[in-house]
């Protein structure tokens, strides 16, 4: 019996639908492809002449990629425009574990372009099918500037849906004046108080995994209750390359999404 095999490199070219600015150096891309795949998965997208780069998507069930410009191939979708093609392949890696979040109450955490790849669960939950799966969800989001916080029409209407909460390294003149929190994230999570059973995912610079973490433990939360998204330079993206080898897990293949549990040792 003959069976058709999905080439895992295959390189399908798509167009830009619509691209929005989100912050200083973040865009988002809407791209014209419909395809099946679960918050925290990821896709490999290629400029021609330039190269290739893991990126995750930022929507659902939409297609669509948020990226900063640092590094090449980033730096040259940055100088696209609608109706320009680029190269996706996938979904790869494993998804946000939706079936251990059912019945909880789910608290988002999330600082700088961090809050792309957590986007795309957001969306998830926009659905009320969907919202019916959890308690509550909650978003603790921190960015260097008012002007960096991502995605603010998204925001805003999160904040009619989820509990949302926001601080700013440095705040400016009209942040104050609507009395906005000020500091890093985690300062935000010091004085909440948490229900028994809640699950954290969190996403965003590294430096912070490990003192989010702190602070969740002292809050009753065990390391399997915390699920963290990693990021990392991949080249084949489907564990042949090892590219992507951080202490023995492949984030390509184990993850990009783990507990806790699995990755706090890790460096």
């Amino acid at each position: 019996m003959n069976q058709k095999i999905k080439n895992q490199y295959k390189v399908e070219m798509v167009e830009i639908k619509a691209i929005v600015k989100e912050g200083p150096g973040l865009i988002t891309y809407r791209l014209d492809k419909k395809m099946k795949f679960r918050p925290g998965e990821f896709m490999l997208v290629s400029v021609l002449g330039i190269g290739e780069s893991a990126i995750s998507f930022s929507s659902y069930p939409d297609v669509q990629i948020t990226v900063d410009k640092v590094g090449n191939v980033t730096k040259a979708l940055s100088s696209l425009s609608v109706g320009d093609i680029i190269g996706i392949r996938g979904p790869y890696g494993n998804p946000y574990p939706m079936e251990y979040l059912k019945g909880r109450d789910v608290y988002l955490i999330s600082g700088g372009c961090g809050l792309a790849p957590m986007r795309s669960l957001i969306k998830y939950y926009e659905n009320k099918k969907n919202l019916k799966d959890i308690k509550s969800l909650s978003l603790f989001f921190g960015a260097r500037t008012p002007e960096a916080i991502p995605f603010k029409h998204d925001i805003a209407r999160w904040k009619r849906l989820f509990n949302v909460h926001l601080t700013v390294d440095k705040a400016d003149a009209g942040w104050k004046k609507q009395k906005g929190n000020v500091g890093f994230v985690t300062k935000l999570l010091e004085k909440h108080d948490f229900p028994k059973g809640s699950v954290a995912v969190f996403c965003g610079p590294p430096i912070m995994f490990k003192f989010t973490a702190e602070i969740l433990k002292r809050k009753g939360f065990s390391d399997d209750d915390m699920i963290v998204s990693l990021e990392r330079n991949m080249d084949c993206g489907v564990g042949k390359c090892l590219h992507c080898n951080v202490g023995g897990k492949l984030v390509c293949e184990d993850g990009p999404v783990f507990r806790w549990s699995e990755v706090k040792g890790l460096e």
